[in-house]
């Protein structure tokens, strides 16, 4: 009988405000320095959240960056992150490609938070998601966190059949025999 490890079907748990709020920017072009990249352009969806178009990711500008996007599938679980293992949290990395020259190419922190501050669809989405901080640098981090972590592969159909949790939830044609 073959077993999963139970943290692959449990998603981590954040409020859906954050969540929301993480997935808005995630995918919000406004917030790189010319409007023009989002979190999503190099984690793209479709691709498994990294980008199967090319060996190496796009950045600002059409430069191609050093490394492709890593994947963000699973993320949740990952005791390093980035391709050098540089990060051990989700709520930190989010920073880096925000101000990395040539992928969002923010100067700062507070020029981030600035651009925020002044976009109305998020005063109030960072007051529901945060009611007793608002928007600041760790908001951010950990709304865009939020959404990474909630991306995890092995919650389909078929996974809470097969390990278990729903007893009908894919189509007898599916489903694997274990004899």
């Amino acid at each position: 009988t073959c077993s999963a490890d139970s943290r692959l079907l449990t998603k981590p748990t954040a409020t859906d405000a954050q969540w929301e709020l993480g997935r808005k920017l995630f995918f919000d072009r406004r917030l790189s320095s010319n409007a023009t990249m989002s979190c999503g352009m190099c984690h793209v969806p479709e691709e498994g959240f990294t980008s199967n178009a090319s060996q190496l990711a796009l950045g600002l500008e059409g430069r191609s960056l050093k490394r492709n996007a890593p994947g963000l599938l699973n993320v949740a679980w990952q005791a390093r992150l980035f391709h050098d293992g540089r990060q051990s949290t989700l709520d930190a990395l989010a920073w880096e490609p925000l101000l990395h020259p040539h992928e969002m190419g923010n100067t700062s922190v507070a020029q981030v938070l600035a651009k925020l501050g002044r976009l109305d669809d998020y005063t109030r989405r960072f007051v529901a998601a945060y009611p007793r901080r608002g928007l600041q640098r760790s908001t951010v981090g950990e709304a865009l966190a939020a959404y990474q972590r909630s991306l995890v592969a092995a919650d389909s159909a078929f996974d809470r059949w097969r390990y278990g949790s729903t007893a009908n939830g894919v189509p007898a044609q599916e489903r694997i025999d274990d004899k």
